[in-house]
């Protein structure tokens, strides 16, 4: 990610406000089970960079049917959200019970029936109201060890 200088003259800025209702919708329509919904949002040349490295939007999107496969009822409630400009941070619960395959860069886990609630980070840069920027940060080991596939001490 590259610091932009403010200017205010730039084509795609757009007003405080909207750059969380994108952002929001996004969450929203992942929480309804709308995958095409929430990735309508994101503007076909964003590459969301997480732990994993870089995914395009189809490898993005694949990930999430995964994950939605895994967990169902999967959800993400959010606590706090940071809007400056055109630049989002969220923090917040990542929720859902484990009933299905869970397939991972560690290898498969299967269904455990277990709830998880994991925290989350993640950022968005947003212009012409798409997301063109993603980064994710979750707790991977945290995931593991809450679902079971790592022991705990």
């Amino acid at each position: 990610h590259q610091t932009k200088k403010w200017d205010p003259t730039r084509q795609d800025r757009i007003h405080m406000g909207k750059t969380r209702d994108v952002v929001e919708r996004f969450y929203d329509r992942f929480g309804a089970d709308d995958l095409d919904g929430a990735f309508a949002c994101f503007a076909p040349e964003c590459i969301a960079v997480g732990l994993s490295g870089p995914l395009d939007n189809s490898a993005h999107h694949a990930a999430a049917f995964a994950l939605k496969k895994a967990m169902p009822d999967c959800h993400m409630e959010l606590v706090r959200i940071l809007e400056m400009d055109d630049e989002i941070y969220v923090t917040g619960r990542f929720k859902g019970t484990h009933t299905g395959d869970l397939y991972t860069p560690l290898g498969p886990v299967a269904a455990s029936g277990k709830e998880l609630d994991l925290l989350f980070v993640d950022y968005f840069r947003v212009a012409n109201e798409k997301i063109v920027e993603c980064e994710v940060v979750r707790d991977r080991l945290g995931m593991l060890m809450q679902l079971g596939a790592v022991p705990q001490n």
